[in-house]
């Protein structure tokens, strides 16, 4: 069995699996709306009730280009609750745009999906809390349960863009930002 210290190093693995994306729009049911920029993705979690205890950025200015892209790692404590919120930029302009509230503002055509990869062993779930004018989900508010289960996985962070076609599932439409960031649960 690895010990802790081994552990550490499949985080740079994980970070390699990460990437964004403006997918193509083959799947987009309306061809004329654009995806949002995004160039930096901050979570924040707190422990139920308290205030904010950790937090993790993934940031990428130069989208064209790998070398420039920054990830944190996620550090959280097993067996905890914690309440989140997911805050989303395009730093590529100035003053920056504020993602987020153009997802709050266009809620009914977004849906984020939270999973953790790889799947198993089960490290953490997340539940979408906040909901759009419709009653279906968004997830720019979210919970985070980790297990009892400590180690090193990820979080992959889906943004998907469902103008005319939200039913909240994954499915439809297209993903302005696909990305994974490293956890660690201890």
């Amino acid at each position: 069995m690895l010990n802790f210290q081994n552990k550490l190093l499949f985080i740079p693995a994980i970070a390699a699996l990460s990437l964004s994306s403006c997918s193509d729009k083959a799947d987009d049911p309306k061809k004329n709306e654009e995806n949002e920029l995004i160039t930096s993705i901050h979570v924040h979690l707190k422990k139920a009730g308290g205030t904010i205890t950790t937090m993790a950025t993934w940031k990428d200015l130069t989208p064209d280009d790998a070398s420039g892209r920054t990830i944190d790692t996620l550090f959280l404590e097993a067996s905890t609750l914690y309440t989140g919120e997911i805050e989303l930029k395009d730093e590529s302009k100035s003053p920056s745009i504020d993602i987020s509230a153009e997802v709050k503002t266009e809620a009914t055509d977004h849906l984020f999906v939270y999973k953790q990869t790889p799947a198993a062993p089960v490290f953490f779930t997340v539940v979408r809390t906040d909901k759009d004018s419709k009653n279906l989900e968004i997830g720019l508010e979210y919970t985070l349960q980790t297990m009892a289960q400590k180690g090193i996985t990820g979080l992959n962070i889906i943004l998907r863009h469902q103008p005319g076609s939200k039913d909240g599932s994954e499915t439809p439409g297209d993903s302005d930002v696909d990305v994974v960031i490293p956890v660690v649960v201890r």
